[in-house]
């Protein structure tokens, strides 16, 4: 019994130490409104699975190009598992303030997102080698959407 109990302690630690664990895919790509680069925008890739094991949820956030690279949630591994994703976009206020008891302050959201973006209506399938063109382009003028607040 013992000598299970150190083959099986040796195991853990190889594959610990092996980096053993999940493949991803590095995922990257560009969101724009009516063709402008969207700054600030959080891009969540959130696994579309009816297995028994939910695999782990990727993010990006947009920079001034409207760039993002997604990582993975809880373990920060960068990229994406392989596979299929339901895909929701939304603007995360870069300067929220430390607001005073009582006080609230509401910054604009500055882009018109799609309900489309937000609702659960967006997929995106991560091949298991990866991509550079998770690419979403919004026109605003042919969308539809919420206004903040409603």
């Amino acid at each position: 019994m013992k000598k299970f109990c150190s083959i099986g302690m040796l195991l853990f630690f190889v594959l610990t130490l092996t980096g053993c664990g999940v493949k991803t895919a590095r995922v990257s790509g560009r969101v724009t409104f009516d063709g402008e680069p969207a700054k600030d925008i959080s891009v969540l890739f959130q696994p579309l699975t009816s297995a028994d094991v939910m695999p782990e949820a990727a993010v990006g956030m947009t920079n001034a190009n409207g760039e993002f690279s997604l990582s993975l949630m809880n373990s920060k591994k960068r990229g994406a598992i392989p596979g299929e994703y339901v895909v929701y976009i939304s603007w995360v206020d870069p300067n929220p303030g430390n607001p005073v008891e009582g006080v609230t302050k509401s910054t604009p959201i500055p882009y018109k997102i799609p309900t489309r973006a937000t609702n659960g209506e967006m997929t995106f399938t991560v091949p298991p080698e990866g991509t550079k063109e998770a690419n979403f382009d919004f026109d605003t003028k042919k969308e539809s959407y919420k206004p903040s607040g409603i």
